[in-house]
């Protein structure tokens, strides 16, 4: 088992006093939380006057280009190492 994954009984509580849908409701929460966070240190590193939203898209942008493009490279070393 990885060692970066703590054990079942040793990890964070799953909540089960709530609904699914409060679940739900938590995690987006959660996630909108993290979009505050991201954008607050964003608008901390822009120049003044510099649009956070668009600085946020362009890392974005260039975030998942890199990402392609490691994937890309990843499925053409498996291609080699199986014939394909």
């Amino acid at each position: 088992m990885s060692q970066l994954l703590p054990h079942p009984d040793n990890g964070p509580p799953l909540h089960s006093h709530l609904s699914p849908e409060k679940r739900i409701e938590a995690w987006i929460e959660l996630m909108k939380f993290g979009d505050v966070c991201f954008l607050a240190g964003l608008q901390h590193r822009l120049q003044p006057g510099q649009d956070a939203l668009s600085a946020a898209r362009e890392s974005y942008a260039r975030y998942t280009e890199a990402q392609d493009e490691k994937l890309l490279k990843m499925a053409h070393r498996f291609g080699d190492r199986h014939g394909r």
